[in-house]
């Protein structure tokens, strides 16, 4: 396989100049090499030509992407394609900067894991408005697996690589990617199957499980065996899958001694996770992809989900549920609700950096789901205050029935009997 030299010039196929800066990496698919395009540096991936990759069909799909560009700036999508060299080719991409991990080695290391739970959130919301605008666009990602994905465990911030198996839904494929993150269907066809959004519907409710529990939904008491063989994995994730919390069969739980992070988690999640969690991989959605919890439902439950997350005095996230004041795990102290945001069909609590979005205020369309609405903000004088997140200007109502108008970015107080009106819903303050 040719290696390219620093300075080296290549082209790509419309015949803008790439420079190569310095050898990156190797894979089993090429080389990575930063680069230089357009004034910047860029991450280039050259396939060996020993890959099955370096096919006319995988070219022009890999070009057609490209020109497409990006559904959202998650993906670190395929910028250019370049010209042939002696039988192989690449693409350039943006670099991946600092401080993102691996999903599998945030899952599997304290040192890279989550520094929050609302962090963890955070990325599950991102990966599921990723996956949301890709399908939208009528791409499936094909290529499910925890090394593919780069999370920032400060912020929760997404990044997703290794696009170049991005296809047209609908386009018939063989699915490489690990068996515990693709949907039974694909399984048990022995890994091939037709690129198809529900599907992937299933392979990101077992994303969202693994951030959230810290466990795989599928892998209990059938997953200890001396061997996992070819024949165990389709029968564990393909022919007979076995939600670990199934409320009718409990021939997979999870063991006590081994599965004590996802015991831990699920005792202490809200009843709304456990019940998407529950619908997911309930044994009519494991066996039937139509009844897979789509991305606009998830996002409504994940962003619920993180309004529930209030900050510790002592700096750590505590989980309130039913707005009810909770004890911290962390050192003890109990965290008190002073302030609540009484929505349509639940109530959050109002603390500072509590949000209000599109999709918790009733009936809405997928692309309004995260649009923000109200933000609970510190004054200057300390007191906490409402801030409107809208373009639009919001009606409230105090206690005393005084109406006002409240302009874009406005700020009032946070005083429980005040009413505000946004997407002809009622929001009350108490």
């Amino acid at each position: 396989m040719v290696k390219f030299e620093q300075g080296k010039v290549i082209k790509t196929d419309f015949g803008a100049p790439i420079k190569i800066v310095k050898y990156l990496a190797s894979g089993g698919q090429g080389d990575v090499y930063i680069v230089e395009y357009e004034g910047k540096q860029k991450a280039l991936k050259w396939y060996s030509p020993q890959t099955l990759k370096v096919s006319d069909a995988f070219y022009d799909n890999l070009k057609r992407n490209a020109d497409k560009g990006a559904p959202d700036k998650a993906f670190l999508w395929p910028i250019a394609v370049t010209e042939r060299i002696d039988g192989s080719f690449g693409y350039i991409m943006d670099l991946r900067p600092e401080g993102y991990y691996e999903l599998g080695k945030i899952l599997a290391s304290d040192k890279y894991g989550f520094t929050s739970y609302k962090a963890a959130t955070e990325a599950c919301i991102q990966l599921t408005n990723a996956f949301r605008l890709l399908h939208n666009n009528g791409y499936c990602y094909s290529d499910m697996n925890d090394g593919h994905f780069f999370i920032n465990p400060q912020t929760g911030d997404v990044l997703i690589c290794d696009n170049d198996e991005v296809v047209p839904a609908g386009v018939k494929v063989q699915i490489m990617q690990p068996p515990r993150y693709v949907a039974p269907e694909i399984v048990v066809s022995d890994w091939h199957g037709i690129s198809d959004r529900q599907a992937e519907r299933h392979s990101l409710a077992v994303l969202i499980f693994l951030i959230l529990l810290g466990g795989h939904p599928l892998e209990g008491q059938q997953w200890l065996v001396p061997c996992m063989t070819h024949e165990i994995q389709k029968k564990i994730y393909g022919s007979n899958p076995v939600f670990i919390f199934d409320p009718s069969d409990d021939s997979n739980r999870p063991i006590s001694n081994i599965h004590t992070n996802v015991m831990k988690r699920w005792n202490s999640a809200p009843q709304y996770l456990k019940d998407a969690f529950l619908s997911s991989f309930s044994q009519q959605a494991l066996k039937d992809p139509n009844r897979r919890l789509n991305e606009l439902n998830w996002l409504k439950i994940l962003v619920r989900l993180r309004s529930d997350i209030v900050r510790c005095s002592c700096g750590k996230d505590v989980l309130i549920q039913n707005t009810a004041t909770m004890k911290c795990d962390a050192c003890g102290n109990l965290v008190i609700v002073d302030n609540i945001i009484k929505l349509p069909t639940y109530s959050i609590t109002a603390a500072k950096g509590s949000r209000v979005y599109r999709c918790q205020l009733g009936a809405c369309n997928a692309d309004e789901a995260l649009i923000p609405v109200l933000h609970v903000v510190a004054r200057p004088d300390g007191v906490l205050g409402v801030r409107n997140m809208t373009m639009n200007v919001l009606k409230a109502i105090s206690p005393s029935g005084k109406e006002k108008q409240i302009a874009p970015g406005e700020v009032i107080p946070l005083k429980a009997g005040i009413s505000i009106y946004a997407y002809n819903a009622e929001i009350n303050l108490m």
